[in-house]
């Protein structure tokens, strides 16, 4: 019997030697300020600068009780199993200890046999927030492996979690019940045939059953008696069916059941897990081992292809962040639209990005499904960690805990260390303990799964984040096409949200002084979350359009120029393959709703205009144009290469027919002429020539290009560009940013 803990009660102290003056109704999965809140009726912490009324909880202890009460017949034993504690917890029942610890990641179980037949009272103690100094900046989270996102970022307010983030359960079930089903898998070489190794921990000593399932039907099968509550078992497979991601093959699924019997043969215990099968390898980039050129030197560019089951990927996404403030919000059904809207974006990969949380095993499961890939990095991000043994023992038993957690998932690909660790605001490097401990984790528990130090390495690039540089005064389309990355695994494209959905967080006084000085739209990020001028570019409208009217103005522009800016830069990357494997987009979405900046989606799961535009970007196959700027002048001549890009592993392209037009502002299409592109093989990108044409001297709007391939509709493409006269004057209008 399995069945969830009730009747939770939550209440702060000065320490844990005073009991709380008042205990309120706590949700579980959930955390302490989201309770507080609701018992005090407190105004959504999304609304204006609402969330600083939550910081003074960071600094107290906080008591979790529940009652306990339950039978057990003689036979049967009891635990308690707590999915997810944060952070530092203290755990006792009638005042006898059970267990304390530290971390968000590992499941923490609890034998509460002998409390059985009883009225007991279950209590979970947490200490205050971990603060490695006094800053009020992500540098307190350096000493522990909480999400360092939740002390405040340029996209997160600072909120720092505490609180049962994910579910309690009671578990009562024979004495000879599986504790842990553990596994992990290694294919031969020809990728032929499978070894499958588990192990499973179990109350007492009896027999086991382990079973591989594909659908309903038995692949293979062991039986072992325990020895020490513990079974090793390994099963082989002929001919395994793999696992692709998606666009690349079938997402097929095992069954891996372990089950207790008895003498008789009978079935006391089941517990059963997800398997799937593929090789995921990190590999040399084509022309990476040609540098660096000159000796002597160190090391060439860091592998940074994905190839899975023996394929080569162009690994197309984003970078993934806490989809909510509270980890405890997070749910199998919000999980689900925003990885629906990932899949239907054409993209397969998401890197989770290592200051947000690892997300809950549903996130997984449903990754699996959809054939999208994950790289996965361990709560490490943008701080130097310590070499202390206090705090590598707590990352020891997270990371153990998260790897044997999730290394079944065929979805996730590669593990990484953490975010910039090895640039100048992190100061480490390959040779910090925390990293070589990683490394040493990851081989143990999941060889066959690529690992790396961190991202960027050497050869890869992480910017730039916005469209137009202000001091440079250039575009980054225009760095991009003279760029030569093995991997663009961060860039970002700023723009606002639709004005109606900032209203919904704003009051209309506060909406209507938009400037940096006014605090709602500094704290929703809108400005001075990095550098005064981000994320609502202000600069990019008057260098695209010559100024903007209003509010209302300026953010519909910004999110045009975001759209039109993230079209071209993801098909740029992808013409750089196959010296570039990987394009992943900062970010896809964000935990609360802020007003400007790279997101896709806004929170919780409202696609922005943006959104639409990569999806046509990332098709496997579509003609492209290639160009170097996206604001053109009065009087020149526009000019732009077009491609066709093929990214499918399997399907070539017939030669075929490229048909130009385009339109100035809203006036006709104009013919301009044919293209032929040449046959493309799988994997293949290809120039199929270049278009030229004036731009009128007194012209000033939008300029849209047209390509349509012959028979081949769903290869059509659109391009829209903005033209300015250069005498053209901003009008600032109302706006004082």
């Amino acid at each position: 019997m399995i069945t969830p803990l009730t009747g939770w009660q939550v209440g702060y102290a000065s320490s844990r030697d005073c009991a709380p003056e008042t205990m309120i109704p706590a949700t579980v999965p959930g955390a302490v300020q989201l309770d507080y809140a609701r018992a005090h009726d407190w105004p959504p912490f999304t609304e204006g600068v609402n969330f600083r009324d939550y910081h003074w909880m960071e600094d107290v202890y906080w008591l979790y009780t529940a009652p306990l009460r339950f039978d057990a017949a003689p036979g049967e034993r009891a635990f308690l199993v707590f999915s997810g504690i944060d952070y530092r917890y203290t755990i006792s029942v009638d005042g006898e200890l059970l267990c304390g610890g530290e971390g968000m990641f590992s499941t923490v179980r609890c034998d509460v046999t002998r409390f059985a037949g009883r009225d007991a009272t279950l209590r979970v103690w947490l200490d205050p927030v971990p603060k490695a100094d006094d800053s009020d900046t992500r540098t307190q989270g350096r000493k522990s492996c909480k999400s360092v996102a939740c002390y405040g970022w340029d996209w997160h307010p600072r909120l720092v979690s505490t609180g049962l983030w994910d579910e309690v359960r009671l578990v009562i079930e024979d004495a000879r019940c599986i504790l842990d089903l553990d596994a992990s898998y290694a294919l031969t070489p020809a990728l032929d045939a499978c070894r499958i190794d588990a192990s499973i921990a179990v109350g007492e000593d009896c027999a086991v059953r382990l079973t591989l399932l594909d659908g309903e039907t038995a692949v293979a099968q062991g039986i072992q008696e325990t020895q020490g509550k513990r079974a090793q078992l390994t099963l082989s497979l002929e001919n395994p069916v793999l696992w692709y991601p998606a666009g690349y093959g079938e997402q097929h699924l095992y069954c891996l059941k372990a089950e207790t019997l008895d003498a008789q043969g009978n079935v006391l215990s089941t517990h059963s897990r997800n398997l799937g099968l593929r090789r995921s390898r990190m590999v040399m980039n084509e022309g990476s081992w040609a540098q660096p050129a000159d000796f002597p030197q160190s090391r060439s560019d860091a592998p940074a292809t994905l190839e899975i089951n023996g394929r080569r990927i162009f690994a197309k996404g984003s970078n993934w962040v806490n989809a909510q403030v509270f980890p405890g919000e997070m749910s199998a059904a919000h999980y689900d639209r925003l990885l629906t809207l990932v899949k239907d974006a054409n993209m397969n990969i998401l890197r989770i990005w290592g200051g947000g949380f690892i997300n809950k095993e549903s996130f997984f499961d449903l990754c699996d499904e959809k054939g999208i890939m994950v790289w996965q990095e361990f709560p490490l991000a943008c701080n130097e960690y310590p070499d202390d043994d206090a705090y590598l023992s707590v990352l020891r038993r997270e990371a153990t805990a998260i790897v044997r957690r999730l290394r079944t998932h065929p979805c996730l690909v590669l593990w990484c260390g953490g975010n910039e660790l090895f640039n100048s605001w992190s100061g480490m490097t390959d040779q910090h303990h925390a990293l070589r401990l990683l490394n040493s984790v990851c081989y143990a528990e999941d060889r066959f799964t690529p690992f790396i130090m961190t991202s960027p390495l050497n050869g890869m690039a992480h910017g730039h984040y916005v469209n137009y540089d202000e001091d440079s005064h250039r575009e980054f389309i225009t760095d991009l096409v003279a760029s030569r990355n093995t991997a663009y695994t961060e860039f970002g494209s700023p723009g606002a949200v639709d004005p109606a959905y900032i209203k919904q967080y704003i009051s209309p006084e506060d909406y209507a002084d938009c400037s940096l000085d006014n605090a709602v739209w500094v704290e929703h990020h809108a400005f001075k979350a990095w550098g005064e001028g981000r994320w609502l570019r202000k600069c990019e409208a008057d260098y695209y359009f010559g100024g903007c009217e209003d509010v209302d103005d300026l953010c519909i522009k910004t999110q045009f120029i975001q759209a039109m800016c993230y079209k071209s830069l993801f098909e740029e990357m992808r013409k750089q393959w196959p010296h570039c494997a990987m394009a992943l987009k900062w970010c896809l979405n964000e935990p609360w709703p802020t007003f400007a900046n790279n997101s896709l989606i806004s929170w919780p799961d409202q696609p922005r205009p943006a959104y639409y535009a990569v999806q046509q970007a990332l098709r496997a196959q579509l003609s492209s144009l290639r160009v170097d700027r996206h604001l053109w002048w009065a009087g020149e001549r526009f000019h732009a290469e077009v491609w066709m890009l093929n990214d499918s592993s399997v399907n070539a392209l017939d030669a075929s027919e490229i048909t130009v037009s385009y339109a100035l502002g809203d006036g006709a299409d104009i013919e301009w002429g044919t293209l032929r592109c040449p046959a493309l093989a799988a994997q293949d990108n290809r120039e199929c020539g270049a278009i030229s044409f004036p731009i009128p001297a007194d012209f000033s709007g939008k300029i849209t290009i047209n390509l349509r391939v012959k028979d081949r509709p769903a290869l059509d493409s659109t391009y829209t560009y903005l033209c300015r006269r250069r005498e053209a004057v901003s009008t600032q209008g109302m706006l004082n940013v």
